[in-house]
C-alpha cells in the first residue's frame, strides 16, 4: 500500500513516517506535502492508495484538500490528523467519506491501528473488483457457450440478465465437463483435472455433476471408455489388449471386471456376439 503524509510540521511528518517505516508491513511512505495545495499536485502525481491529511494548515487546509483530491481520485482513502478535537472538523470529514480521525501529536498505535483498518478496506475492496471481473469474464464465456448450444434468450444487456445467467451457469460448466471428458476419455483423466479445468473445487465439482447428472464421475467417464471399447470391437484387427489401452485402462483385467460390471458380459463374450 502505498501512502503520502500532508503536514506542515515537518517533524510530525517525519514521525509518522518513521512509524509507518518500522511499524506497517507492505506500507510504503511515497511521498509528503507541507500544505493543501502541494497535496492535491503530489496526490495527482504520485496516486497514492492512502492519505494521512492534517486538517489544520496554512492555505488550503485538510479538508478543502480531501475535498479536492476526491474529485480527481474517488479511490484515494483518507486519515485526518487534527490537534484538534472538536465535533466540527471530525463532520467535515466525514462528509467527504473519510472514516479515520487521529488527534496530534500521533500515538504510534494509533497510527498503526488507522492503517491497518484502511488497509483493510483497501484489500477487501481490491478482491471483490477482481472477483466482479472475474465473474464478468465468465459470464461472457458461458453467453458464447450458450448461444452455440441453442440458448438465445440470454442477454447480457436485459434487466433479468443475472437470473438467467444463475440458471444457465450450470448447464454451461457442466456441457463443459463432458465436453472434456468424451474429448480426453482415452487419457488417465481425475476428477481434480476436471474440476480444474471448469475452474471448480473438486468437492462442489464432484457434488454438481452427481446432483445434474445423476450418476458421479467416475460412472460418467466409465460409461464413455465402455462405450468406445464396444465401438472399437466391431473391428476384428484390434486385440482385447490394445482396446484396453486405447480407451484409457493400463490393466486388461481390470478393463475386463469394468467392461462385465456394466454390460454383463466379459470383453470376449461381448465381441463373440457383436463379431458372429
Amino acid at each position: 500500500m502505498k501512502v503520502m503524509i500532508v503536514d506542515d510540521e515537518l517533524f510530525e511528518r517525519k514521525a509518522i513516517t518513521k512509524i509507518i517505516q518500522t511499524e506497517c508491513r507492505d506500507v510504503e511512505v511515497i511521498g509528503e506535502a507541507p500544505n493543501g495545495r502541494v497535496a492535491i499536485e503530489k496526490a495527482t502525481h504520485l496516486k497514492p492508495d492512502l492519505i494521512l491529511m492534517d486538517i489544520k494548515m496554512p492555505g488550503i487546509d485538510g479538508v478543502e484538500a480531501v475535498k479536492r483530491i476526491k474529485q480527481l481520485h474517488p479511490d484515494i482513502k483518507f486519515i485526518m490528523v487534527s490537534a484538534f478535537n472538536t465535533f466540527e472538523y471530525a463532520k467535515e470529514v466525514m462528509q467527504q467519506g473519510v472514516k479515520e480521525y487521529i488527534l496530534k501529536p500521533s500515538r504510534k498505535a494509533d497510527v498503526i491501528a488507522a492503517i491497518d483498518r484502511v488497509k483493510t478496506e483497501i484489500t477487501e475492496e481490491r478482491r471483490q473488483i477482481e472477483e466482479q471481473a472475474e465473474l464478468k469474464n465468465r459470464m461472457k464465456e458461458l453467453l458464447v457457450l450458450a448461444q452455440k448450444e441453442g440458448i438465445t434468450s440470454i442477454s447480457e444487456d436485459h434487466p433479468h440478465s443475472t437470473e438467467l445467467w444463475k440458471s444457465n451457469q450450470l448447464h454451461g460448466i457442466l456441457s463443459k465437463a463432458k465436453k472434456y471428458i468424451d474429448l480426453r476419455y482415452y487419457e488417465s483423466l481425475t476428477l481434480e483435472e476436471v474440476a480444474e479445468y471448469v475452474e471448480l473445487s473438486p468437492y462442489h465439482f464432484s457434488k454438481l455433476f452427481k446432483e445434474k447428472m445423476g450418476v458421479t464421475f467416475i460412472d460418467y467417464l466409465t460409461t464413455v471408455r465402455v462405450d468406445h471399447a464396444k465401438k472399437e470391437m466391431d473391428d476384428p484387427s484390434k486385440s482385447l489388449k490394445e482396446i484396453c489401452y486405447s480407451v484409457g485402462y493400463k490393466d486388461p483385467n481390470y478393463f475386463s471386471r469394468v467392461f462385465k460390471k456394466y454390460t454383463g458380459m466379459s470383453p470376449s463374450e461381448y465381441r463373440s456376439i457383436t463379431l458372429k
